[in-house]
């Protein structure tokens, strides 16, 4: 879709909030400053680091500027829709945000030029960022809010460029003259001719908030050991658990997202009850401003956590639902968004994340067991396959270039270990690690594809001798029978046999050639693969998918 028409989708649906794509030259003059000033004096090659785009649109700019962490806030879900599956979104409306504990390397902002003034303002103030760059008309040295903003961080600014958006490069024209400008918060120094960091901000955006909203009283600093994180979790998870009917009936996100806020009006509430007592009365109990400040930030930190927690464990459904690998990745990245305010719309904007990233992980994880599986005892040729492979290119554990085959239901894996008998091997077998991810990783493959595994047993948790067989079930979703998914034999040499249920590989093998596009339909997998035309229906697309309604899901009341 051309941005014209883009734009006019937008206007058709009341979410066209000022989007002026940044062009390829202002793009250009801000990764250029970004080699300057984050690379390596040693290495010319471009810098990875995380990035946050406030007002990111279709996320264009971040997939220009960096491949490290990508973060964005936007408020048309349309274009967040249209976002790479690699940006998180992490709020939609900046002016219900709190930046300060999104940390990053960079912000980077092309902000609505009606309102740029108090947005820029408040990046300036809450930026958790070494970097700042903003795209803003070049009156932003006249705006008094901003400049008063820029002081309090001791903050640098330079004017990289200056553009129009009333040229032929720009996607959607107006009569606008903007400067590309650079904001350093960062503590560095000159040495040798080169650009040294020391990775600490000169102003601390919470120290700042926090001087802004409450009276700075007594400035003796005690209570350095202070942790009051553990009490206000305790009182958040106490809430929770005996708010499980409004849970109930209002429905997970609604519900949690009220007690987080009245957890946090209470909280700042008590604060600001402590700071309105006299200073000297303070000072003489040995409170100090800093010691405030410090307990305010656990407490937040901590109550952020707790509600962020709970969402997550309500995640357990579609994250079962990842290979090992994936999952980990997964939730790493959740992780890291517990600093970011739990309010519905940032719920909504994780969650709509999640679903588009594991449709994606769900097929790409298909394909990556399949070809872990790809050894030249276990593949078939397709039927219109007429290449033999050949048996140099499988020397020394490497897979040759093939293409349009399907695994055998016998799989012989040739493995370092298999089993592990302990440091002086007289220790009874336990299953090895890698060898247990893969085979768990199967099993997760299999109830995607519909044999329903998800209470059986890992494979860590079966009893392994060498060279006896081991079950691993499945649960028919139509009849409820429990049938044997696959049997493994493990090998002292590190050999492991596997003997697949066919209808499981057929499915398999019938999803990964759709996945990898050998296979149109059903008709051309039941010609390819030499199976019925009623098992290849049955058997396409019948990967995992989610839709809205997980999201949709969370949102709803229990019935």
């Amino acid at each position: 879709m051309s941005t014209l028409a883009l734009v006019s989708a937008l206007k058709h649906h009341s979410q066209d909030f000022e989007f002026y794509p940044t062009t390829d030259a202002m793009l250009k003059a801000v990764r250029q400053d970004i080699q300057a000033v984050l690379s390596d004096p040693f290495s010319d090659k471009y810098p990875i680091f995380s990035a946050l785009d406030v007002g990111a649109g279709d996320g264009r700019c971040l997939m220009q500027l960096t491949e490290g962490d990508r973060y964005a806030i936007e408020k048309s879900l349309m274009l967040v829709e249209r976002q790479d599956r690699s940006i998180v979104t992490v709020g939609t409306d900046l002016f219900a945000q709190v930046l300060l504990d999104l940390r990053c390397d960079v912000i980077f902002s092309n902000p609505p030029y009606s309102h740029f003034g108090a947005w820029s303002e408040k990046i300036v103030r809450e930026a958790n960022a070494k970097l700042i760059y903003l795209v803003i008309p070049v009156r932003w040295e006249n705006d008094k809010s901003l400049q008063s903003a820029l002081e309090s961080r001791q903050a640098e600014t330079e004017v990289l460029a200056q553009f129009s958006f009333d040229t032929p490069d720009a996607e959607r024209r107006a009569r606008t003259t903007v400067d590309v400008v650079r904001i350093r918060l960062d503590k560095h120094c000159h040495g040798r001719g080169h650009n040294y960091r020391l990775n600490e901000l000169r102003v601390d955006p919470f120290d700042l908030w926090f001087e802004q909203h409450f009276a700075p009283q007594s400035t003796v600093s005690q209570h350095s050991n202070i942790d009051p994180k553990t009490t206000i979790e305790a009182r958040a998870k106490k809430r929770i658990s005996t708010g499980r009917e409004l849970i109930t009936s209002q429905g997970l996100v609604q519900a949690l997202a009220e007690f987080y806020q009245k957890d946090l009006s209470d909280l700042v509430s008590d604060y600001e009850r402590i700071c309105s007592l006299d200073p000297v009365l303070l000072g003489e109990l040995g409170v100090s401003t800093e010691a405030l400040a410090k307990g305010l930030k656990l407490k937040i930190e901590g109550l952020k956590h707790v509600y962020w927690h709970e969402l997550f464990e309500n995640f357990r459904p579609v994250t079962s639902r990842l290979a090992t690998k994936t999952r980990q990745r997964v939730i790493e990245k959740l992780k890291a968004s517990m600093s970011i305010d739990f309010t519905p719309d940032n719920v909504h904007a994780l969650c709509a994340w999640l679903i588009k990233n594991c449709n994606q992980y769900f097929n790409d994880q298909l394909i990556e067991l399949v070809e872990r599986l790809t050894k030249k005892a276990n593949v078939i040729a397709y039927k219109s396959n007429q290449k033999t492979f050949a048996e140099d290119g499988w020397r020394y554990g490497q897979t040759p270039e093939i293409d349009r085959y399907k695994l055998d239901y016998r799989i012989i894996l040739e493995c370092w270990k298999a089993l592990d008998y302990g440091y002086f091997g007289d220790n009874p077998p336990t299953l090895n690690s890698t060898v247990a991810d893969l085979l768990n990783d199967f099993m997760t493959i299999a109830n995607n594809l519909g044999f329903v595994t998800r209470e059986e047993m890992s494979a860590k948790q079966q009893a392994w001798e060498a060279g006896q067989k081991v079950l691993f079930y499945f649960t028919d979703q139509k009849t409820g029978q429990r049938s044997v998914a696959f049997e493994v034999k493990a090998f002292k040499k590190g050999t492991v046999h596997l003997k697949v249920n066919q209808r499981l590989m057929c499915r398999l093998n019938v999803e990964f050639g759709r996945l990898k596009g050998w296979v149109r339909n059903a008709q051309e997998a039941a010609d390819e693969l030499d199976i019925s035309l009623t098992q290849a229906q049955a058997a396409f697309n019948a990967n995992i998918r989610l839709g809205q309604d997980a999201l949709i899901a969370l949102s709803a009341p229990e019935k």
